[in-house]
Protein backbone atom coordinates (compact mmCIF):
# COMPACT_ATOMS: atom_id res chain seq x y z
CA UNK A 1 0.00 0.00 0.00
CA UNK A 2 2.87 2.09 0.72
CA UNK A 3 4.31 1.87 -2.86
CA UNK A 4 1.05 3.15 -3.93
CA UNK A 5 0.66 6.17 -1.87
CA UNK A 6 4.47 7.03 -3.03
CA UNK A 7 3.00 6.62 -6.73
CA UNK A 8 -0.01 8.83 -6.11
CA UNK A 9 1.80 11.59 -4.49
CA UNK A 10 4.64 11.40 -7.06
CA UNK A 11 1.48 11.73 -9.50
CA UNK A 12 0.07 14.96 -7.66
CA UNK A 13 3.11 16.66 -7.65
CA UNK A 14 4.03 16.59 -10.92
CA UNK A 15 0.69 17.18 -12.07
CA UNK A 16 0.97 20.23 -9.95
CA UNK A 17 4.56 21.15 -10.75
CA UNK A 18 3.22 20.72 -14.67
CA UNK A 19 1.15 23.39 -14.12
CA UNK A 20 3.01 26.02 -11.68
CA UNK A 21 5.16 26.08 -14.70
CA UNK A 22 5.02 28.34 -17.64
CA UNK A 23 6.74 28.46 -21.15
CA UNK A 24 9.41 30.86 -20.79
CA UNK A 25 10.66 29.48 -17.25
CA UNK A 26 13.87 28.11 -16.53
CA UNK A 27 14.21 24.81 -15.47
CA UNK A 28 16.80 22.45 -13.78
CA UNK A 29 16.90 18.95 -13.16
CA UNK A 30 17.75 16.53 -10.87
CA UNK A 31 20.20 15.06 -12.26
CA UNK A 32 21.72 14.32 -15.63
CA UNK A 33 19.42 13.00 -18.48
CA UNK A 34 20.63 10.56 -20.94
CA UNK A 35 19.15 8.84 -23.98
CA UNK A 36 20.77 5.47 -24.31
CA UNK A 37 23.72 6.21 -22.60
CA UNK A 38 24.13 9.68 -24.49
CA UNK A 39 24.03 12.65 -22.69
CA UNK A 40 21.10 14.77 -23.47
CA UNK A 41 20.72 17.45 -20.91
CA UNK A 42 22.84 18.36 -17.83
CA UNK A 43 21.88 18.60 -14.01
CA UNK A 44 23.93 22.01 -13.27
CA UNK A 45 22.18 23.77 -16.12
CA UNK A 46 19.33 26.22 -16.54
CA UNK A 47 16.67 25.16 -19.73
CA UNK A 48 14.06 27.26 -21.02
CA UNK A 49 11.00 25.47 -21.36
CA UNK A 50 9.91 26.05 -25.05
CA UNK A 51 6.45 23.87 -24.90
CA UNK A 52 3.99 21.66 -22.49
CA UNK A 53 2.60 18.76 -23.40
CA UNK A 54 -0.60 16.73 -22.10
CA UNK A 55 0.15 13.87 -24.12
CA UNK A 56 -1.94 11.36 -21.67
CA UNK A 57 -3.40 11.53 -18.62
CA UNK A 58 -0.61 11.11 -15.53
CA UNK A 59 1.87 11.88 -19.16
CA UNK A 60 2.53 15.60 -19.36
CA UNK A 61 6.14 16.61 -19.82
CA UNK A 62 7.71 20.15 -20.50
CA UNK A 63 10.02 20.29 -23.93
CA UNK A 64 13.44 22.08 -23.92
CA UNK A 65 16.61 22.15 -25.80
CA UNK A 66 19.86 20.12 -24.81
CA UNK A 67 22.59 22.45 -24.82
CA UNK A 68 24.68 19.16 -25.84
CA UNK A 69 22.85 17.77 -28.75
CA UNK A 70 20.65 21.02 -29.99
CA UNK A 71 17.96 17.94 -30.08
CA UNK A 72 14.45 18.73 -28.39
CA UNK A 73 13.60 16.90 -25.56
CA UNK A 74 10.89 15.95 -23.14
CA UNK A 75 11.60 16.33 -19.39
CA UNK A 76 8.85 14.82 -17.01
CA UNK A 77 7.96 17.12 -14.40
CA UNK A 78 9.19 14.49 -11.85
CA UNK A 79 12.94 15.40 -13.09
CA UNK A 80 12.69 19.13 -12.07
CA UNK A 81 14.69 19.61 -9.50
CA UNK A 82 14.21 23.48 -9.21
CA UNK A 83 12.44 26.03 -11.57
CA UNK A 84 12.61 30.00 -11.54
CA UNK A 85 9.29 31.73 -13.71
CA UNK A 86 10.39 34.19 -16.26
CA UNK A 87 9.29 37.84 -15.42
CA UNK A 88 6.48 38.57 -17.86
CA UNK A 89 4.09 35.16 -19.77
CA UNK A 90 6.35 33.96 -23.02
CA UNK A 91 5.17 35.60 -26.17
CA UNK A 92 3.59 33.25 -28.51
CA UNK A 93 4.31 34.28 -32.35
Amino acid sequence: MRQMEGSSDILLESHFIWHEIRVGDLISLEANLEDDGVLQLRHDHPYEVLAKLDLAPGNQVFVVQSDVTGDLVYVHPFLVSSYDNSPEPARIM
